[in-house]
């Protein structure tokens, strides 16, 4: 019996794991009071599928929370090993805290959220790891959850983060009001200068190959598996995501953006753009069309990323910053992120 399965056992955590049963898992996903994209199962498998692709051991351990028998959350998870060095993320990414379906009590949602932090505390030591992070989910806005202030009585260290927003909820002329004064004329030019079409589902297996090549013509090397550009183009087709292109007038692609998206929130997740053309409107006007895509589909908000500063630590390189700034030319919101830094306390023989 494996760490993680003895720790489950002794946790008193009544779970089902989602690769037990995964349309639990939908049902679940489709009550929660905020349904975030990475919370999707499209999501979590393509995100699996990425890290899988850049090496190591990723064993799945996601679970759906259950009270009297009932589903009442979920949350993410995974436990690898990556060239001799062990890992508790969310995917790859800083553990989440468990997301509860809107009919659960205030009490159940505590009592769960302080049972899930140690569980992953027991984990941790037990996997002999010195620290592990973890990062609350974002649920629109609002204030601090008990994830973060049970980790924080515990002797956690946080750091601030800063993430790009739309709120979709404005109208689009309020929403382009937004924008970088400049970017709204760019808009316009962009919309004259390109034929734009949105890939929706069932996806069309050619466009989608078309746009994978292109995205490494443009980076110069195939820079992912093609098992995980087969599980996005799977979200495409579940229609859990779309791809916006932008064509020249011989119809050759020399843009795209592929954004996946939940009924509450939509996440910019990957682009390309013809390097020679880069003085010419492409990212502006697929940003524009995806935010009318996603109004269009209902969602509240959309995620264009992460915005860095010089101070952070690391400090992002030139790069980096210069494509965070892009963003921000964009969002209607700067909210707060946390990222939460647990030591780890070795379990007492």
């Amino acid at each position: 019996m494996t760490d993680w399965q003895q720790t489950f056992i002794e946790s008193g955590l009544d779970v089902v794991f989602r690769a037990d049963d995964p349309q639990l898992w939908v049902r679940t996903h489709d009550r929660l009071s905020f349904r975030p994209v990475n919370f999707l199962p499209s999501a979590l498998d393509y995100q699996l599928s990425y890290q899988r692709g850049q090496g190591g051991v990723w064993q799945d351990i996601s679970c759906v929370l259950r009270w009297n028998n009932q589903a009442v959350g979920l949350w993410p998870l995974t436990v690898a090993e990556r060239s001799g060095v062990t890992l508790l993320t969310a995917q790859g990414m800083p553990v989440t805290q468990p997301l509860f379906v809107a009919e659960c009590s205030a009490s159940i949602r505590k009592k769960y959220t302080a049972d899930c932090l140690s569980f992953a505390e027991r984990l941790a030591a037990r996997l002999g790891l010195n620290e592990w992070r973890s990062s609350p989910a974002f649920i629109g806005g609002g204030e601090l959850d008990d994830w973060q202030l049970v980790a924080m009585g515990r002797g956690a260290k946080c750091a601030v983060r800063h993430e790009l927003y739309v709120d979709l909820r404005m109208t689009l002329a309020e929403i382009k009001s937004c924008f970088r004064r400049s970017y709204r004329s760019l808009v316009t030019s962009g919309s004259r200068l390109w034929s734009v079409e949105i890939l929706r589902a069932p996806g069309d297996s050619a466009v989608w190959d078309e746009f994978r090549l292109f995205h490494a013509e443009v980076a110069g090397r195939l820079t992912r598996s093609l098992d995980s550009w087969q599980s996005q183009h799977d979200s495409l087709v579940a229609d859990e995501s779309f791809l916006v292109v932008l064509r020249d007038p011989s119809a050759r692609m020399v843009g795209a953006g592929y954004f996946m998206c939940s009924c509450d929130e939509g996440v910019y997740a990957v682009a390309a753009y013809d390097r020679s053309l880069f003085d010419k409107p492409l990212g502006h006007i697929v940003q524009y069309r995806a935010i009318e895509e996603l109004k269009r589909r209902g969602c509240r908000w959309y995620r264009i990323g992460t915005r860095c500063f010089p101070g952070e630590d690391p400090a992002p390189n030139s790069k980096e910053l210069a494509i965070a700034a892009f963003k921000q030319g964009f969002a209607s919101h700067v909210f707060p992120s946390f990222l939460l830094t647990h030591s780890v306390v070795a379990e007492r023989a």
